[in-house]
């Protein structure tokens, strides 16, 4: 027992989901699209691209498509956070563009290290402007 050292640490990062400490963490490496985008636009953050549609037709609503290039035959969906809760795809599908104030997209190990094996495929944060209003208001 001669040869055991003590280390102390002086930093202790706990990771969990929708922090506000965490999104200041990973500010930089996130691509973030804002409301101003969403108009007939369609946006490429490699390996994703964001297509918008608000043009709206007899009883079709606006949309909002995120299509994760990567690989043919490899499943890989995305991890979608929508105002800090967990949502799946087709959940995903039902969200109103309108209602959208802005999109941050974490990728590669900054997306793994915070939410581990669920956002190897990257991490969608949708933040909603009731949701950031609600914020404001605090």
């Amino acid at each position: 027992m001669k040869n055991v050292k003590t280390l102390s640490l002086g930093i202790a990062m706990l990771i969990g989901l929708s922090t506000k400490a965490q999104e200041k963490i990973v500010t930089d490496l996130i691509s973030e699209i804002k409301e101003a985008k969403f108009v007939q636009t369609e946006v490429e953050i490699s390996p994703v691209k964001v297509s918008s549609n608000f043009v709206k037709t007899d009883s079709s609503p606006p949309s909002l498509r995120i299509v994760c290039i990567k690989s043919i035959q490899e499943r890989n969906e995305p991890l979608y956070i929508l105002d800090g809760r967990l949502i799946n795809a087709k959940q995903f599908s039902k969200v109103n563009p309108n209602d959208i104030q802005d999109i941050k997209v974490l990728k590669g190990t900054e997306a793994t290290s915070i939410y581990g094996n669920q956002g190897k495929n990257g991490v969608i944060i949708i933040t909603t402007k009731k949701n950031s209003q609600n914020n404001n208001d605090e």
